[in-house]
């Protein structure tokens, strides 16, 4: 089977998928790259992939462009990413299968589907083919509704997402790293962006300072728009002792440090697409405490048991849930612990290549594909307040 990934640069993120498809016997991959990486990339710590391994076909140099032409036009299998679409209408012409890979389309509002400009990106991305073999990999929960409300089959939409390293851990000693710190460790690394809400957790930290809690520390690693008012905010309330900014670091410097936190938060706005430090932080075996409106969450966490989830916004419902592991350190340890074996047996990139390869074969034979749960599976179309259901039922 020949497949090809279409992308705009080989990121850490997606090189272990590229990886797992390039070392199969039955398989002959390629990843296109049609950009080079930005140099705001590179400043945060990123490598330029595109000229490391030899899978890349770089679409942007000279003599490049009529190669990628043509893997687009004759090959199997495509996955489709952030790349120009000349190459998606190529195999459309030709009736080839594809799985448009993507993040939800209406991150800002439902009611975006009506801007004209926004219709016209959807119809030629995905409405316009939608009886045409397209389907799709959806790199957030919220995906396959946002599709279904603009006219796209939801039947055709399948769980996805994105697959950074996992590293096979001895989980007791894992577990056993975190008992040597002197306070519970929390630990924030990404950019400090206004859509990840880095602030709530400080605000969260200040509810329980006041409320006597001491035994905490909250490390904020990276850079960003917010970061200013952050640390206004830390200083205004006195609160410096309790929270550490540090710079960007390498993703094997986040990963060190993720492996010694208790506590992992994450609190994006329905703007996050997927979230790949959650899985990170799931293989670190950290007790997690994420935003409801993440796009990787309600594929990766069950709330309580490997995961706590709160509200987006909410910041007294992260203080609680923060309190609840602070003080608890058995629970902490278990949900770190199922969260471990949540992502290394069910969610890596050996299993994605595996199932999408099945489920191509599938696709190809005119039979349904068969994975119930997890990757590959249907993506059920979720609405962006289900949490609030979910509590509803739960009381």
């Amino acid at each position: 089977m020949k497949i090809a990934f279409f992308s705009n640069f080989l990121n850490h993120h997606q090189l272990p998928l590229c990886e797992e498809f390039n070392k199969k016997q039955d398989v002959e991959f390629v990843f296109v790259a049609t950009e080079p990486i930005s140099q705001d990339r590179l400043d945060m710590g990123y490598a330029d992939m595109n000229k490391q391994y030899s899978f890349v076909l770089r679409s942007y140099e000279e003599g490049a462009e009529e190669k990628a032409m043509k893997i687009a036009e004759e090959f199997d299998v495509v996955i489709f990413g952030a790349a120009p679409l000349k190459y998606l209408e190529k195999r459309m012409q030709k009736d080839k299968l594809t799985f448009y890979f993507c993040e939800r389309p209406l991150k800002k509002g439902y009611w975006r589907r009506f801007i004209p400009i926004t219709r016209r990106k959807l119809n030629n991305a995905f409405i316009k083919f939608k009886n045409k073999p397209l389907y799709l990999l959806g790199a957030s929960a919220y995906a396959s509704y946002d599709l279904k409300l603009c006219g796209f089959n939801e039947k055709k939409c399948f769980k996805w997402g994105y697959f950074p390293k996992i590293e096979t851990k001895n989980l007791t000693k894992l577990l056993s790293l975190k008992n040597n710190n002197n306070k519970v460790e929390i630990l924030y690394a990404g950019r400090i962006l206004k859509l990840k809400r880095v602030i709530d957790f400080v605000k969260a930290v200040k509810i329980l300072v006041c409320e006597g809690e001491s035994n905490l520390h909250f490390t904020i690693i990276g850079d960003g728009e917010e970061k200013n008012n952050i640390e206004k905010y830390i200083a205004d309330n006195k609160i410096d002792k309790y929270i550490t900014i540090l710079p960007f670091k390498t993703p094997s410097e986040v990963r060190c440090f993720m492996e010694g936190a208790d506590i992992y938060v994450f609190g994006s706005d329905f703007n996050e697409g997927w979230g790949a430090v959650v899985n990170e932080a799931m293989n670190s075996a950290c007790a997690l405490v994420v935003s409801h409106a993440v796009g990787s969450v309600p594929y990766l966490i069950k709330n309580g048991d490997n995961g706590l989830i709160y509200q987006c916004g909410k910041v007294e419902e992260i203080a609680r849930n923060l309190k609840i592991l602070i003080e608890n350190k058995k629970l902490r340890d278990q949900i770190g612990e199922n969260a471990y074996k949540t992502i290394t047996k069910h969610w890596t990139a050996e299993v994605a290549a595996t199932r999408l390869i099945a489920v191509a074969e599938k696709i190809q034979q005119g039979e349904t594909p068969f994975f119930e749960e997890g990757v590959c599976s249907c993506a059920t179309p979720i609405k962006n307040y289900w949490i609030k259901k979910e509590k509803e039922n739960i009381k």
